[in-house]
């Protein structure tokens, strides 16, 4: 990721994170594990209420559940060890949460312009609370992965020292 914010130029748009920083690493990671939770819980939720639906999207819902919560293991886990190993898993639970994220938001829009199969009613439905919902859990998390990757939060207080 670093790599990429070099080669784009986007590292030193979003750059300010040298001029300030957020030293709450505690809170940032249990940030990420409320929002890692909360959208598997919003996954489940809809899984476990919506009987009729196709079998590739009661799929699809399983699955970002499972990654959610494979995530949020990781990201605790990550935090809880010290370890270089484990270390590197929290940044890959990181990671896996902002695909899940991304995934999700992709699913969501796409459903809502251009309709999935068996799923025609989705066209235009922008008032399901739990869609919202987990989509705006997944754009947090988003976010707030973004905001550790460019060191304006610090989630891994080994990195720079800061601890809570």
């Amino acid at each position: 990721m670093s790599a990429v914010l070099r080669w784009t130029g986007v590292g030193k748009a979003v750059s300010f994170y040298r001029y300030f920083a957020f030293d709450l690493p505690v809170l940032t990671t249990l940030s990420a594990l409320g929002l890692l939770l909360g959208f598997g819980a919003v996954q489940l939720w809809i899984l476990v209420t919506h009987r009729e639906v196709p079998g590739y999207f009661t799929a699809y819902l399983a699955l970002l559940a499972a990654a959610s919560v494979c995530a949020a293991a990781g990201v605790g886990l990550g935090w809880a060890m010290r370890g270089a190993r484990l270390r590197r898993g929290g940044r890959l639970a990181w990671t896996l949460g902002s695909l899940a994220s991304l995934a999700s938001i992709a699913v969501y829009l796409f459903s809502r312009t251009a309709g999935l199969a068996g799923l025609g009613e989705l066209r235009g439905r922008w008032d399901y609370v739990p869609g919202t919902l987990s989509m705006a859990l997944a754009g947090l998390f988003v976010a707030l992965h973004f905001s550790v990757r460019t060191g304006l939060n610090v989630a891994a207080p080994d990195r720079r020292h800061w601890h809570d």
